[in-house]
């Protein structure tokens, strides 16, 4: 009876060890995924620089996926860095330099999501992180927040008579006055007929632009975004001055269709036109990068088309 009783008991210690030593199940854990955004509230035209972090398995590629929407969100650049960690891990950075040319709340939304692929061509996915911003126009006003209402003051009672020596002293002031701003306005208006010139033709301040524009050294530098915006606003607003047409506020096909209407340019010259303004488009919208000589040539088809829309009798004047 006593063996039996011990031969339990040494069984029962041999199941608490191998119980004491048996490993729980891994359970594999699931891959952190984080979008960090540098801000949330722009005006139009601003950048947001935003990251997307991935750590997952050796076995798994992050697919970045593309935010662009429309005007509504324009990707400017985009930068893939990878790294392994030191548990054995992979983490995938994605860097979006983003924009957008549309006022209100913009929702970062991609389809079908955040994608990642495996060596066996099989995919798993994730939803896009909730990501917003807001945008504002460029003419909101910045003292807005300034402009406070006051509170009223306690009401000043009038005297019952008022004294004839003030009313003498203040009829005097209004006739004083009078006078004074009569001939400050006699002298302005003399002045200005004295020194009345009148302001340069279009043509003569859109070359200036242009020699100011080339003098800034953005070609030398490759700023090739800042150089075409400032190119097609140069060459905007002289077509505005020069031809009547409404150029900065109509897009390019807008204003191309314009041009053809009314008869304004040549053929030659809507052509020339058409060249830059869609070039300096690319550049703006989809991220064209073009060399030093194609800025050169988008300079000297600006200048040519100043050049030789000047008028005629101005022409024989600058030749006299």
């Amino acid at each position: 009876m006593k063996r039996h009783a011990l031969q339990v008991i040494c069984w029962l210690l041999l199941a608490s060890v191998i119980g004491c030593h048996r490993q729980p199940p891994i359970t594999p854990a699931k891959s952190p995924l984080s979008v960090a955004i540098s801000t949330n509230n722009i005006r139009i035209g601003d950048l947001i620089h935003l990251q997307l972090t991935s750590v997952h398995p050796t076995n798994l590629h992050l697919n970045p996926p593309d935010l662009s929407h429309g005007k509504e969100i324009i990707v400017r650049n985009r930068q893939e860095f990878g790294e392994k960690m030191p548990d054995g891990r992979v983490r995938e950075t994605v860097n979006y330099t983003i924009t957008s040319l549309v006022t209100g709340n913009h929702v970062i939304v991609t389809s079908p999501g955040i994608v990642w692929t495996r060596p066996d061509g099989t995919t798993t996915q994730a939803p896009f992180p909730f990501v917003a911003f807001k945008v504002q126009s460029m003419l909101t006003s910045t003292n807005a927040d300034l402009r406070q209402l006051h509170d009223i003051h306690d009401l000043v009672r009038w005297p019952d008579r008022i004294p004839r020596w003030l009313l003498a002293l203040a009829f005097s002031a209004i006739i004083i006055g009078l006078g004074a701003w009569l001939l400050r306005r006699y002298l302005a208006r003399a002045r200005a007929l004295a020194e009345q010139t009148l302001p340069p033709p279009p043509h003569e301040v859109a070359l200036a632009a242009l020699r100011a524009l080339l003098a800034r050294g953005w070609i030398e530098q490759h700023q090739v975004e800042v150089f075409f915006i400032e190119l097609s606003t140069i060459a905007r607003r002289y077509l505005e001055a020069r031809f009547a047409l409404h150029a900065p506020e109509e897009t390019t096909e807008e204003f191309l269709r314009e041009a053809a209407n009314s008869g304004a340019l040549s053929p030659d010259h809507q052509r020339l036109v058409a060249r830059f303004l869609e070039q300096s488009d690319l550049v703006k919208f989809a991220r064209h990068q073009p060399g030093a000589n194609d800025m050169r040539a988008a300079h000297a088809a600006a200048e040519r088309l100043v050049r030789e829309t000047i008028p005629a009798l101005l022409t024989a004047k600058t030749s006299a």
